[in-house]
Order: structure tokens, then sequence, then C-alpha cells
């Protein structure tokens, strides 16, 4: 696996455990995203050629509209970026990249769901409110009708999205357990923030950032975690790639 691979697996890492598996898509609101489509629309995502299936996963398959989904928003994010640095997009490689988080997240669900873990009900609708707020709109039904308009997914297929982020959280903590952080690691953490500050500048004494500092430690567990899973998971996984 590439670094910028790992880079983004990281990255969705971040996003599964944070329950946030939508942020990749999520409605574009009113005439601003309009305009930030056409400011993209100059180099648009090459779709053509992707088969209905894009890959098999120890026998379920990944779809089309599945890869679609995940790329589309991701080119738009690199797009911008790319128009800013003025390096061109390589899609072979985004394509790529948009299939092994693909595969890696089914890889885990599986994984989840073998150890009876899976999302309940009431998980998905407290999400379903929360993506709902932050997204400005009044109800999660609004929420659900504004992504069936703009990514074309039903309310069925964002709620299964939704509950594999769940899925995916629930075996990552599984894993790493209720153990608190040790003080040999938080100090460990607080010495290599101290180093890395400016000449001149102070960091707030220990005891005023070990909250902070907790988090940070749960944080870097989790995407540990996660690539391990991923890794232990792909050594041992039928996966078959169309794309």
């Amino acid at each position: 696996m590439s670094n910028r691979t790992r880079l983004v697996a990281v990255l969705l890492a971040a996003l599964l455990v944070l329950g946030v598996l939508l942020a990749a898509v999520l409605p574009r609101g009113g005439e601003d995203g309009d305009e930030s489509g056409d400011e993209t629309s100059a180099q648009s995502a090459d779709l053509d050629g992707i088969p209905d299936v894009v890959a098999t996963v120890n026998g379920e398959d990944i779809t089309r509209d599945e890869f679609v989904a995940i790329y589309e928003p991701q080119f738009e994010q690199t797009a911008g970026q790319a128009e800013m640095s003025g390096e061109p997009i390589d899609q072979d490689q985004l394509k790529q990249e948009t299939l092994d988080l693909l595969i890696d997240n089914r890889l885990l669900v599986q994984e989840a769901e073998s150890r009876g873990l899976s999302a309940t009900d009431e998980e998905i609708d407290e999400l379903l409110t929360t993506y709902a707020t932050n997204s400005g709109v009044e109800s999660p039904e609004e929420y659900l009708a504004q992504l069936e308009e703009q990514q074309d997914l039903s309310a069925d297929e964002v709620r299964e999205q939704i509950a594999d982020g769940v899925t995916v959280q629930s075996l990552v903590d599984d894993e790493i357990g209720d153990a608190p952080a040790s003080e040999e690691e938080l100090r460990e953490l607080y010495d290599q923030a101290v180093a890395s500050q400016a000449e001149g500048a102070e960091l707030p004494p220990f005891e005023e950032v070990r909250e902070q500092l907790e988090e940070q430690v749960r944080s870097q567990k989790q995407q540990e975690t996660y690539q391990t899973l991923v890794d232990a998971a792909r050594e041992d996984a039928d996966i078959e790639t169309h794309l």
C-alpha cells in the first residue's frame, strides 16, 4: 500500500471512528454548492469503464454505485486542491485509493459482524439527527431527501452506510478496550508537543491539557488499531478487484 493510500486509509479510519462515514457525501447546500461544482467542471470525474461490480470481498460484491458515491466527492475535493497547487489529478491512483478504502471498510464490517457487533436503529437515528443538524437542515427526513436528490442515495442506502460506520467504530473500540491512557503515554505525548514548539512558545502545564492528551492518545490508538485490523483482515481475505 502506498504512503498516500495509507494516508487516505487513516483519514477514513478517523471518519469511521467518529461515526461520520457520510462526511464525504454530505448534501451540498444551495447556490454555494452549485458554484463549487462549476469551478471544478473543467476537469470532471472520469467514470467511464467502471464495472457494475468493482470488487468482491469474501463473496460480497462492492457495487459501482457504492464506488461512485465515494469517488465523486473525493475527486471534487482533490480537484479543488489541484486547482490551488497546479498539480494534475491522477485519477487512476485516486480510483485505486477509493477502491482500497471500500475494500478495507467491507473487511472490517465483516470482521465486526463475525464478533456479533452491529449498529442499532437507535444509534443510526441519533447519527442521522446529528448529520441533519450539522448540515443546517431541520430534520433527518429533509437531510435524507437532500442526499437522494443530490447524491442519488436512497434512505436505506444512507442508513446502511451509517450502520457500517457505527459497526466499524464498535470493532475498533472492542479491540482497544476501556483501559485509559497510561501516565507514561500522556507524558511522552506532552514531551513531544513541547519539543515541537517554536522557539519562545510555551505550552500550558501538563495537568491543564491532560484531557486533550487523553483524547489524542485514544485517537492515535484508534487509527493504529484500524490499520492493524485492516492488515490482518487482508492477509486471509479472498479479494477480487474488477476496476
